[in-house]
């Protein structure tokens, strides 16, 4: 089995195409997008359209997909700034309210049985149930915060994403972040293939260059709420 995996592609239309052209040129059985389909990106409505037609795609809950699900909560949260609630509602005008339903079929979690005993569990980030949000974010986790942020998870392999930054540690889990696919200081996207057979796991980490084909023009030809903040520091060229 071939399983393909990528994160945070943030409505970049380009880069979408180019991670599910990799997906099918390496005949991924499986395609899992751990959270943030949607947000900070001037394509929302081209990429969530797309995703809705690939029948292998299986989409988790990222905060920014949460918010178009089920509306910014009221009071908004205290370090959203005005534009940033702007641009989340011109992002949610985009794709249409009458598509909330299919997203807040999304779920938090999915995991997937390598065997009777071993398993894969890809989420966005940690979970707070009692909250029912995301745990507070960690800029760059040691070991025991990853084993505390996702305690109770059982699993050989935990991908998650929410912080743009590639990383993977191991602690009671082997804990892997890609990084972000549509967000980035380059034209690349960050995905992984893991081929899972009876005697073993194996994970190709790959960074490909894609054509921007107008990406950062977009932004300003489309009038994105905040996109001088967000091509200063989320999709950036240097």
């Amino acid at each position: 089995m071939k399983i393909g995996i990528f994160q945070d592609i943030h409505a970049n239309l380009p880069a979408f195409k180019k991670s599910i052209e990799i997906f099918t040129r390496n005949n991924c059985d499986k395609i899992y997008h751990v959270g943030d389909l949607i947000g900070i990106g001037p394509h929302p409505r081209e990429v969530f359209e797309k995703a809705m037609k690939i029948k292998n795609l299986i989409l988790i809950m990222g905060n920014h997909d949460y918010w178009f699900a089920n509306g910014i909560p009221n009071p908004r949260p205290k370090l959203m700034s005005e534009e940033e609630f702007q641009h989340q509602k011109w992002h949610h005008k985009q794709i249409g309210l009458e598509k909330r339903e299919i997203v807040q079929k999304w779920k938090f979690k999915e995991e997937l049985k390598i065997d009777k005993t071993k398993k894969i569990t890809f989420m966005h980030y940690g979970y707070d149930e009692k909250e029912n949000w995301f745990k507070e974010h960690i800029l760059n986790p040691t070991r025991s915060q990853m084993d505390e942020m996702f305690d109770g998870i059982n699993s050989e392999i935990i991908f998650y994403g929410h912080n743009h930054i590639s990383s993977e540690i191991t602690g009671n889990s082997r804990y892997i972040n890609l990084g972000s696919a549509g967000c980035n200081t380059k034209s690349e996207v960050r995905v992984g293939i893991l081929e899972i057979d009876k005697e073993k796991i194996r994970l190709e980490k790959i960074n490909e260059y894609y054509d921007d084909n107008g990406l950062m023009e977009d932004f300003e030809l489309r009038k994105v709420p905040a996109r001088e903040f967000i091509t200063k520091n989320f999709i950036t060229r240097k």
